[in-house]
This record gives C-alpha cells, sequence and structure tokens, in this order.
C-alpha cells in the first residue's frame, strides 16, 4: 500500500470533485470506495467515518460560509483523516473573495477550516498522531493553507494563492516582521511598499511551509493569470497542466496590466471591505455608490415612491459624491479596452466582431455614466440656488427622466454585448478553472477522465479507438445485478402470492364447504328448525331422519398465470444475460488488461 490510503492526483481530484456534490453520508461512502476500487484496481478494505461541516454545532463555521467535508479512514494497517474544503460556489464566496484575496481584509473561512478540522478530529476521536490531509480547489486552496497548522499536508488544484496583504492584515507575527523589515508604523502604509519586496518577503518568512503544499494548476485558469498581479504569491511543488492547448492563457495579459492600476481596483475593494465587515454587505455597496439599497427591501409601489421623494435630496447628493470615483475605475476598463479585448482576441477566446462592439459599447456606457454624473452635479448646483419648491420638484421630474434615459441606454449597450455572443464564448476561461477539465488532461494511455468519471480507450481494433466510461459501465453493472436479483424476488413473491391467495384460498373455502355438508348429512335432526320455513312447527313431532346433498364444485376459472409468470422471468433472465453480455463486450475490448474483469467482480462487493 502507498504512503496515503488516498493518492494520485487524479483520486484526489475525482474526490475534491465529489465534494461538490450533493450527495448523503451513505452515498459520499459508496462513492469513495468506488473511486478507490477504480483507481487502485482493489477494494478499500477499511471503516469509513464522514461528517459534514454543516452537521457541526459550531456558528463560527456556519457564519463564516465555509463548506468542507471529513473523511475518516481506518484500515488495518493505518488511520488517516482527509478534510475537503469546498471552492467558491455562491454570492458570499465571491464576497468573501473581494474581502479577502483581493482586499486582505480577512481570514474568517480560513479560521473556520482550522475550527472544522479541530472539531472533526473530536468526533472521530483522533488524536494528534493521525495524519490530516488537506484537499482543495479554488478559494478553498487560500483557505486551507492559511489553516495549514492543522494539516499535515495539503493538496490543491487550480487554488486561489496566498495574499500577503490578507497575511499582513491578519497574521500579527508576519506583521510585525513586515514593520520591523520595511521600517514603517501604520498598516495603511503596507499598500505603497513595491510589491516585489514584499512578494519575495512573504516567499522567504513563509517559505518553511512550502514542502507540505502540493498544487495542479491549469496554465489557462484565470486564479493563476490573477496571480501575477499584486499580493499572491505562491508557495510548495507545482505541477503546472496545459489544460486547453487551443488557448494560451491570460497570465501574459494580466501580467501586462500596470501596477498602479491593480492598486486602484485594490483600493475599491478595501473600501468595500472594510465598510461591509462594519455593517454588512449593504453597507459596504453604500461605501461605494453612497445609497443604502437594504432601504429599498420590501418596499415597491406608493411605499417606495414615497421612500424615494422622502430620501431624494440625500439619495442625489450622495451620488453625486460617490459616483466619480467609482466612474474612474470604470474608466480605467474602458480606456484600455482596446488592448484588453484585442489581447482576448489574439489569443483566440473572442472573434474580431465581438471586440469591436463590446469595445463600442463599453464606450457608451462610459458617456452615460459621465452624462450620470453631470446629471446630479447640475441637479445639486440648482437645488443649493432655487428656493422655490415648485421649480425644485420640477427640477427632479427633468432629473429623473434624464436619468432613466442613460439607465436605458447602458441596458441597450448591455444587450448589444450579449447578443454577440461573448459572454458565451468567454466560459472557456470559467471552464479551465474547473475541475474536470484538469480532469480530463490526465491521462496515461489507455486511462482517461470526461467529468469525473474515468474512461478507457481501446487500441485493439482497426480504425479510431473506442472510449469506453468504466465509471459509468461499472455503475450500471453494479447497480443493475442487485436491481435484476430484488425484481426475481418480487416475482417469486408474486407467484407464492398466487397460489396463496387464489388456490389455497379456493382450496380452503371448498374444504369450508364440504365440512359444513358433511355435518348436514351426520346430524339431520339438528337441522329439524329448518322445516319451519315449510309449515312444519314442533308441535307437529315431526323429525328429519336424513339429508343427502347434491353437491357439485365448479373448477377455479382465470387462475393460470404460468404464462406471464415465465414472461416476468424470462424479462429477469434476458436482463441478466444482457448486463453479462454488456460485461463481456468490454472486456473483449479491453482483453489484455485483466484489471476490467477485477474491476467488474470488484465492484459486486462494494
Amino acid at each position: 500500500m502507498s504512503e496515503d490510503i488516498i493518492s494520485g492526483s487524479e483520486f484526489k481530484t475525482r474526490l475534491i470533485d465529489l465534494g461538490y456534490k450533493d450527495l448523503s453520508l451513505k452515498e459520499l461512502e459508496l462513492n469513495i470506495r468506488q473511486i478507490y476500487m477504480e483507481e487502485n484496481g482493489e477494494l478499500l478494505e477499511a471503516d469509513i467515518e464522514i461528517l459534514k461541516s454543516s452537521d457541526i454545532e459550531s456558528d463560527f463555521v456556519k457564519d463564516s460560509g465555509y463548506d468542507g467535508i471529513a473523511i475518516h479512514i481506518n484500515t488495518v494497517e493505518k488511520e488517516e483523516v482527509y478534510v475537503i474544503s469546498e471552492g467558491t460556489q455562491d454570492l458570499p464566496d465571491w464576497l468573501y473573495n473581494i474581502k479577502a484575496m483581493l482586499a486582505g481584509q480577512t481570514i474568517k473561512q480560513a479560521q473556520a477550516t482550522d475550527v472544522f478540522v479541530q472539531e472533526a478530529k473530536e468526533h472521530f476521536n483522533v488524536d494528534d498522531n493521525v495524519k490530516v490531509n488537506g484537499l482543495s480547489h479554488s478559494l478553498a486552496h487560500n483557505n486551507n493553507t492559511i489553516a495549514l497548522l492543522s494539516f499535515d499536508n495539503v493538496y490543491s488544484v487550480n487554488g486561489a494563492q496566498l495574499n500577503y496583504y490578507q497575511l499582513f492584515n491578519t497574521d500579527f507575527r508576519f506583521n510585525d516582521a513586515v514593520k520591523n523589515e520595511f521600517s514603517f508604523n501604520t498598516d495603511d502604509e503596507v499598500y505603497n511598499l513595491s510589491p516585489q519586496d514584499l512578494h519575495d518577503f512573504a516567499m522567504t518568512y513563509y517559505g518553511d511551509k512550502a514542502d507540505k503544499i502540493d498544487q495542479v494548476i491549469s496554465t489557462d485558469d484565470p486564479l493563476y493569470a490573477v496571480s501575477v498581479v499584486r499580493g499572491f504569491f505562491t508557495l510548495g511543488s507545482i505541477t503546472m497542466v496545459d489544460t486547453n492547448p487551443d488557448v494560451p492563457g491570460l497570465r501574459e495579459l494580466i501580467a501586462d496590466i500596470p501596477d498602479d492600476v491593480i492598486k486602484d481596483f485594490q483600493e475599491l475593494a478595501i473600501d468595500f471591505a472594510v465598510a461591509s465587515n462594519q455593517g454588512g454587505t449593504n453597507e459596504g455597496i453604500k461605501e461605494l455608490i453612497g445609497i443604502d439599497v437594504g432601504a429599498f427591501k420590501d418596499k415597491e409601489g406608493m411605499e417606495l415612491a414615497g421612500h424615494i421623494i422622502a430620501n431624494y435630496d440625500t439619495m442625489v447628493r450622495a451620488l453625486n459624491e460617490k459616483l466619480p470615483p467609482l466612474l474612474d475605475r470604470v474608466q480605467t476598463v474602458t480606456a484600455n479596452s482596446d488592448e484588453i479585448f484585442g489581447s482576448l482576441e489574439e489569443a483566440g477566446y473572442i472573434t474580431e466582431r465581438q471586440k469591436e462592439v463590446t469595445v463600442d459599447h463599453l464606450t457608451r456606457i462610459e458617456k452615460s455614466l459621465i452624462d450620470i454624473e453631470n446629471i446630479l452635479k447640475d441637479n445639486v448646483n440648482l437645488r443649493d440656488k432655487l428656493n422655490n419648491p415648485f421649480l425644485g420638484a420640477g427640477n427632479e421630474i427633468v432629473t429623473i427622466l434624464r436619468l432613466a434615459s442613460n439607465l436605458v441606454e447602458i441596458y441597450m449597450s448591455y444587450v448589444e454585448i450579449e447578443k454577440t455572443g461573448i459572454l458565451k464564448r468567454l466560459e472557456s476561461i470559467k471552464d479551465s478553472h474547473g475541475l474536470q477539465e484538469m480532469l480530463s488532461s490526465m491521462s496515461d494511455g489507455l486511462k482517461s477522465y470526461i467529468g469525473a468519471d474515468m474512461i478507457y480507450t481501446s487500441t485493439s481494433t482497426k480504425g479510431e479507438p473506442i472510449k469506453v466510461n468504466i465509471s459509468a459501465a461499472l455503475r450500471m453493472y453494479q447497480k443493475s445485478i442487485p436491481i435484476l436479483e430484488a425484481k426475481s424476488t418480487k416475482i417469486s413473491n408474486f407467484e407464492k402470492a398466487i397460489k396463496d391467495e387464489l388456490d389455497e384460498s379456493y382450496k380452503d373455502e371448498k374444504r369450508k364447504v364440504q365440512d359444513e355438508i358433511d355435518q348436514v348429512e351426520s346430524s339431520p335432526s339438528s337441522y329439524r328448525f329448518l322445516l319451519s320455513k315449510h309449515g312444519y312447527y314442533p308441535t307437529f313431532n315431526k323429525e328429519i331422519k336424513s339429508i343427502r346433498v347434491h353437491e357439485i364444485f365448479y373448477p377455479l376459472e382465470d387462475n393460470d398465470f404460468d404464462e406471464q409468470l415465465e414472461e416476468l422471468k424470462k424479462s429477469v433472465e434476458s436482463g441478466k444475460l444482457y448486463i453479462e453480455k454488456y460485461r463481456q463486450a468490454i472486456e473483449d475490448l479491453f482483453e489484455e488488461e485483466e484489471n476490467v474483469s477485477q474491476l467488474f467482480d470488484l465492484s459486486r462487493r462494494i
């Protein structure tokens, strides 16, 4: 057996993918055993316990947005715990990404990771001598790596890298070390340091953790592209994989973005993060645009109109204050749109027409935002000069109409951009971040992957190679035979029910009638009372000396189900024959691979 119970990049990546699926504990265990069998050609002879982070009592973990699964595997030879930390999945995770990695203001999910690991160890009743392995993807790599003291090692796929601003704001020892090294006092000054100098210092400071981290990264992963900008540094043993050879990746494009532009967006993220940490997401958005969007919640119709009218002056002044710096960030994109989208076109991500339409309409959006800024500025200046409330009201109506016109323009520009298909075309960038594309690139010739399923390729036949989804084949074989056996049992039960409910019941009723006949014939005097029905009464001193019953028992009709039962039995046999032929056909394709036959046999024993 290998050093770890779960080993190999393919196995670990498939296990991480399993963490994203909404499976019961029993389904998770069956899938773990199935993957182990497929990857190792043998059964996992071990006791398995599983704990989900959603099932623990910690409010801190639940409030953080962290999701994870802990797996305790205990074999005769060794005992290990594997913790799968899930990556970005929903809006709270994306908001966390902004706060944690772009702004560097929080490590809440990393702290939750540590809490979950400790809770899992207590739940499984394991001590510190039991090895704990972290498995992660995307955001989860950042969480697992920061919580590294909880793990003996971390394996990650397309991970969100560590951020030295994030660690500066959360690791007080690193904070002190940076201040001593670069001689400054206030935390805000760290963003003015040379990003390269700070990167190199972080690499040295945390260098002793590198030997506990293994990463597999796609050269086409957008997070890999982003990791070249200020803030990020990469630790550990790195295996680079080109998962999409048709495109060159985005790293060079991102690397060409000037540092002052990155810093500009970073400051925007910091403003949002600081405000939202203090007052929630609504407060973060208010910091950016000046309006408390939460105040609009649950309001509609006249109530909504009344709220806008009552707060109109305050809202306009807030927008007038906040929109200019926000517009500056938008203009940063539009000013570089030719270069950005030109690079995307050159790399093959988008077409020339998609580039031209997008750049044109981004320019129109920018113009509409400038108009909105000027409208708001004019409105505030005019309101300050006017004392007549009627003139002020008229001005507000004109302002609303002008704002509405520009908002329509912005929406129509978005529609035109969407019509080009550029958003769907850029899906390939997102795909290169996922686990499926990474698994698809893992192949040793015979074995490859589609999604999380293992694929075998046969070259034993003439013509094109034949690909077989061995995972799906094993699942079908594994599940079909028990289903057919259960069907056979039901047929037997049905056959017995026919015998019990029809044949035996008929015989039982016939026996009851015959017993009654025998009783009448053997004791005729007991039925003297029947004479009263014919005008005879006991006072007449009449008696019955004998009774003879002439009975006829007609045979039971429509009770012959032999033909139907035979058809049902044949359907089971033909099903079993089909499954076995299916198995044999696959084995014939891979006749030189004894492992295939073994896999079918083993799948029945999971």
